[in-house]
């Protein structure tokens, strides 16, 4: 039998948000019946800037990312910010959607937040070095989604 039967199964919300609350406990992590929600203040490394970062994640959809603070507009000496899905919400661009990069059944904390601390690496050396340091595309605009319910606002 092909293996396209035997798929792991979504991890739960809950399961989700202790993952998050355990590696990044610095952050605020709000779980609704259907969304949850994690902000807080990331850096690249020890020697980079910190960001303020907003995720959020509908069941059956895929995570959004935004860059809340500061505004990397301000770094760019008038360049368009690379590999985000829009310019003004700083919505980042993590992964190649579909190709299995990230799934349901995959940790946030283990998966959307380390590559949004490695895109904002990348991003620290595209300022300097004006080349993005890794594969993929820059994406197209996806349509604007809805944003998070009001339970789960910052």
């Amino acid at each position: 039998m092909s293996s396209r039967y035997f798929r792991t199964p979504p991890l739960s919300l809950a399961a989700q948000a202790s993952g998050l609350r355990h590696q990044y406990p610095n952050g605020t992590t709000v779980a609704g019946r259907d969304d949850i929600g994690w902000r807080g203040e990331l850096s690249p490394d020890a020697f980079g800037r910190t960001y303020d970062i907003e995720m959020h994640y509908r069941r059956d959809d895929k995570p959004d990312v935004w860059v809340r603070a500061p505004d990397l507009h301000a770094f760019t000496a008038g360049r368009r910010l690379p590999h985000v899905y829009d310019q003004k919400e700083q919505r980042l661009c993590l992964y190649v959607p579909g190709c299995g990069f990230w799934r349901p059944d995959r940790s946030f904390s283990q998966t959307i937040l380390p590559w949004t601390c490695y895109w904002l690496r990348l991003f620290e050396m595209w300022l300097v070095t004006d080349t993005w340091h890794e594969r993929g595309g820059h994406p197209e605009p996806r349509p604007r989604r809805s944003l998070p319910a009001d339970n789960l606002r910052f």
